[in-house]
């Protein structure tokens, strides 16, 4: 029987709480080296296209355990703002208990509500948890809210389109999480009063970079 896109939602929640606390020993640790380094090399490319600066506030949506905290506030150093916000309660907890810096803003809240003021952000990283917004076009619409004008909207896996769907049929907790194509993400970030500047889609990296 096909679930209600609310016993979805519940079961995705349930997924990552439950996985919280290994979250980054399951996708970023190096087993060889048993350094969390595993994409370094997909991390510094990532890094290179997005053009942080000190003092810039960021929005990390569906941040996890905070993977991108070091590289973020390696940019936009102590005179920045970061906002590290995630639905799952576990995510934040340990991400809060990982990052002590004084300028990370923790938030617990679904980014289609996302509780930060207009135009407050200069950029807002969606890095692998896109296809997991309960409401992708609401999401973006919250999120575009919350950029300054000229600020930077980024989606980022470190995998194809096609990857990322063959990846998440594979799980039933996230079996329905699915990376819009092209031309419907086009449309979710016209909507969203978003014009895309960067669109690439290859195997091992996917990136879109749109500006308000």
């Amino acid at each position: 029987m096909k679930m209600t896109k609310d016993e979805t939602y519940r079961i995705r929640k349930e997924f990552f709480n439950k996985h919280a606390e290994n979250w980054c020993d399951m996708w970023y640790k190096d087993n060889a080296t048993g350094r969390y380094d595993k994409h370094a090399k997909d991390f510094e490319r990532l890094f290179s296209l997005l053009p942080l600066k000190a003092g810039d506030h960021v929005l990390d949506v569906g941040c996890g355990t905070g993977i991108l905290v070091p590289f973020i506030l390696e940019r936009i150093t102590a005179t920045g703002i970061l906002y590290e916000l995630d639905f799952a309660d576990n995510m934040i907890e340990v991400n809060r208990g990982l990052h002590k810096e004084g300028n990370i803003r923790f938030v617990l809240a679904d980014a289609e509500n996302a509780p930060l003021a207009d135009a407050s952000c200069d950029m807002a990283i969606c890095f692998s948890c896109f296809p997991h917004f309960h409401d992708m076009e609401k999401a973006m619409v919250s999120i575009s809210r919350i950029l300054k004008p000229q600020g930077l909207f980024a989606v980022s896996h470190f995998e194809s389109s096609e990857g990322i769907n063959k990846h998440h049929e594979s799980c039933h907790a996230v079996m329905h999480d699915r990376l819009p194509d092209e031309a419907a993400m086009r449309a979710l970030f016209r909507k969203a009063n978003l014009a895309i500047d960067v669109f690439t889609d290859e195997p091992g990296f996917y990136c879109i970079i749109a500006r308000k």
